[in-house]
């Protein structure tokens, strides 16, 4: 990845403008003229490429300024260095003396020129007759150390219309945000470049940790090196001539989605190396300009495009945002591999797997219970245990505790709870009419001693969730609910799934069933085993596949005035729709979300799940609104500060699940329901649009659902990838649909970056140490794709739907 950070590195060198004009205007006088000798050299390393070595070999022969020296080093193929020596037995041909690859090829090259300049070609590069006429008479100032040229991309066959112009460092080239004219660089690119040779006897020449390696597709090996020799020569400078010009030829294999991001995933792991090696400032500082600055610019400019009339516009806008995701997924995955190994140290020792936790559920008007470590998977005991902390009903928080051999006492539990969860449960008390706790003991919660004291040791009878002054109610007639539930028929907790539905504490609702996959019969059978002697339950069908589909199916059978939704493989709590329809709390309400748990954590798989953020959000109300947040309490609201640098409202998931979700079902028709063009994430789109639409979303931990975990490590790696699926797509879609969001989004696109990537964001913070770093890797590269899905599928609809 060649990035130029432009005339702004002049910042770096000591010298003045006017000390500089020698430099950068290669026809400015010179006090005295030295002729200068070159020697480039050309590395090539398959007989394939035969054609393309010829005509590089041949357009430096043609040279308007002849070099001194032609080297052609071979890369570990001895029938070709015998090709080459028979065709052109007038040029220096060595074998590579180094491992394979190109940085070693190069270095052979280096050793054997005699120019005070060297230059390097690519195989498959032509020169221009005047390529080197450009190059050397900038070396007139002895402060110059290399000095680098444009190449233009030859395409084997057309461009394609989906590569965006900022991106054409994938395939070799010179790219959007380079310098226009002559200018001082942080590096040169690899194909048309020259050094002074003095300068790279002082180093070791490129690093052969980096640099391609046969059709291996990394790089970064002149960024390095430039970075060292400016380290070596502080006051040095490296330029860029754009009037040096090669064309790089292109084959069809480097013009497809696959070769994009095998390249942009090995230039991240090639730049977390650089990094390692000359320093995060060093490494990335271009890049952080690139990013901030000429990324934004270009999907903005593919986003005009497509108001222009070309659709391509929206998919080169996605393969930007791609470009990037998948470049920083490699950058992290390279770190991780770093962090987790020592360089020349013994083998890494494998990380053990997190303990399996028992899930549980107290409620403290019950008394406190002992939990014992037994019957964990396959006869294991369970060492720890997540702990959802109840008072009357209402979820005060989790509560993470480790359970010793034999497990842990109900009076260890309860100093547990205490410790953590206090002010909740004195905060809850208080609304009670009740004062703060005294002590917290194994007996209920709620009732007094004789002193008036709050007591939790107790011989007084527990206090009913019913008895509740907390609890809040409806106001009014409960409104009929319409309980949508998508099923394909393939999951096994379907039926339990049912159940809990129609055990709900909810006077007025029905449950419709929609078929996603008709040809499957279990659905229908289950649906009519359960139906008879219940008519809340009744069945539907929707044979285009696709959840989003299936869930606006639903939303037209609905007959009630809420619409809530269920996934297919969750059990709720009694009251989940009590709570959900006591969210609706003012009329500018037109969703609320719910607190999704896990029914177990068994394995790693789904232990990591959790780590990641799952799918419950906590157990604060919270209210969402464009303009911010607030956390309720009973007692009012508490509106929270966003700091400046915020990603909000952008950050979707922050909303809630879409297994467990309710809507006014006239705001949610107005809003068109369900986007099918989304692959994943068509329930953080609805969310999203509900917010930017000038509607207000509320989050009611106290609508609980439990939901069963995938137990394997491919299902979660399957997981990971669908969210960052999911949100890249409803990303592009407000990118290509929203102006406002548009603008908001572009000037937040460095910090989303940092967001997604820093482990002590509020998106990594939960993660622990073992946390598989393929899984953040899966959710970037997921992310990076997102846009190309949605591009797609929004070029195959033809039309656009906010």
């Amino acid at each position: 990845m060649t990035i130029h950070a432009g005339s702004a590195a002049t910042s770096n060198a000591s010298s003045s403008t006017s000390e500089l004009v020698s430099v950068l205007d290669p026809e400015a006088p010179a006090g005295h003229e030295v002729a200068l000798t070159v020697t480039v050299v050309i590395c090539v390393y398959t007989e394939r490429r035969w054609p393309q070595i010829v005509r590089a070999v041949r357009s430096v022969l043609a040279q308007d300024v002849p070099a001194a020296q032609v080297v052609v080093v071979v890369d570990h193929n001895p029938a070709l260095l015998e090709r080459v020596r028979a065709t052109f037995p007038e040029l220096t041909i060595v074998p590579s003396t180094g491992p394979r690859g190109l940085s070693a090829a190069r270095n052979t090259g280096l050793a054997q020129a005699s120019g005070e300049i060297v230059a390097f070609l690519d195989d498959d590069a032509e020169a221009e007759p005047d390529w080197l006429a450009r190059l050397l008479p900038h070396y007139r100032d002895e402060r110059v150390l290399a000095v680098g040229g444009h190449a233009v991309p030859a395409w084997e066959e057309e461009r394609p219309r989906w590569l965006p112009a900022e991106f054409d460092w994938v395939v070799g080239c010179s790219f959007t945000g380079q310098p226009t004219e002559v200018a001082p660089v942080r590096n040169v690119i690899g194909c048309n470049m020259s050094f002074r040779r003095s300068v790279l006897d002082r180093t070791a020449g490129f690093d052969p940790a980096l640099g391609r390696v046969g059709r291996t597709p990394v790089g970064c090996e002149e960024t390095e090196l430039c970075i060292r020799i400016r380290q070596l020569e502080p006051d040095g400078v490296v330029l860029y001539e754009p009037a040096a010009r090669v064309r790089h030829r292109v084959t069809v294999d480097r013009a497809t989605w696959r070769y994009f991001r095998q390249r942009c995933f090995s230039e991240g792991r090639s730049k977390a190396v650089v990094a390692r090696l000359v320093g995060s400032d060093a490494g990335l500082a271009t890049e952080r300009t690139y990013t901030r600055r000429t990324l934004p610019a270009g999907v903005r400019r593919g986003l005009r495009q497509v108001r222009g009339g070309d659709r391509a516009g929206l998919l080169r806008s996605g393969a930007i945002v791609a470009g990037l995701l998948v470049t920083a997924a490699g950058y992290v995955s390279a770190q991780a591999l770093r962090a987790s190994q020592a360089v020349g140290g013994p083998a890494p020792r494998r990380t053990a797997n997190p303990v399996p936790a028992r899930v549980l559920t107290v409620e403290l008007a019950e008394g406190m219970p002992d939990v014992p470590d037994s019957g964990g998977p396959d006869g294991t005991r369970y060492g720890g245990a997540q702990v959802l902390v109840r008072l009357h009903g209402q979820p005060l928080g989790l509560v993470d505790v480790a359970l010793p051999a034999g497990g842990l006492t109900a009076p260890a539990l309860a100093a547990a709870i205490r410790a953590r969860l206090s002010a909740a449960i004195d905060e809850h008390l208080r609304h009670d009419g009740l004062p703060p706790l005294d002590r917290l003991g194994p007996g209920p919660v709620g009732a007094t001693d004789s002193a008036g004291e709050v007591s939790l040791a107790g011989a007084a009878a527990p206090v009913g969730a019913g008895s509740c002054p907390s609890g809040r109610s409806a106001v009014g007639p409960a409104p009929f609910v319409s309980v949508v539930v998508p099923t394909c028929g393939r999951t096994p907790r379907f039926a339990a799934t049912l159940d809990s539905l129609a055990a709900l504490d909810y006077p007025r609702y029905e449950i419709v069933v929609v078929d996603n996959a008709p040809q499957v019969a279990d659905t229908a059978r289950i649906v009519a085993e359960r139906a008879t002697g219940n008519p809340r339950l009744r069945r539907t069908s929707e044979p285009r596949p696709g959840v989003a589909h299936a869930r606006n199916r639903g939303l037209t059978e609905a007959r009630g005035e809420i619409v809530a939704f269920a996934d297919d493989d969750v059990i709720v709590d009694r009251g989940w729709l009590r709570s959900l329809v006591n969210g609706f709390t003012d009329d500018d309400v037109a969703g609320v979300t719910g607190q999704v748990l896990a029914r177990e954590l068994d394995t790693p798989s789904q232990i990591w799940l959790e780590q990641y953020g799952g799918y419950g959000k906590g157990c604060q109300r919270r209210r969402f609104e464009r303009a911010g947040f607030a956390t309720l309490y009973e007692g009012g609201a508490r509106r929270v500060d966003l700091p400046a640098p915020t990603l909000y409202p952008y950050l979707p998931g922050s909303y809630g699940s879409g297994a467990n979700m309710a809507f006014r079902t006239d705001a949610l028709r107005q809003l068109g329901g369900f986007d099918p063009r989304l692959r994943s994430g068509e329930d953080i789109d609805v969310l999203l649009r509900t917010v930017l639409a000038g509607h207000a979303l509320t989050y009611e931990p106290g609508a609980l659902v439990w939901h069963t975990h995938r137990r394997e490590l491919r299902a979660l790696r399957r997981t990971m990838y669908r969210y960052g699926v999911g949100l890249g797509a409803v990303l592009t879609k407000c990118l290509a649909t929203d102006p406002t969001a548009r603008r908001e989004l572009l000037g937040r696109l460095p910090r989303g970056v940092a967001y997604a990537l820093r482990p002590g964001s509020e998106k990594n913070g939960r993660k622990q140490e073992g946390y598989p770093a393929s899984l953040t890797a899966l959710e970037l590269c997921g992310l990076a794709l997102g846009p190309a899905y949605y591009a797609a599928a929004a070029a195959r609809s033809g039309r656009s739907r906010t």
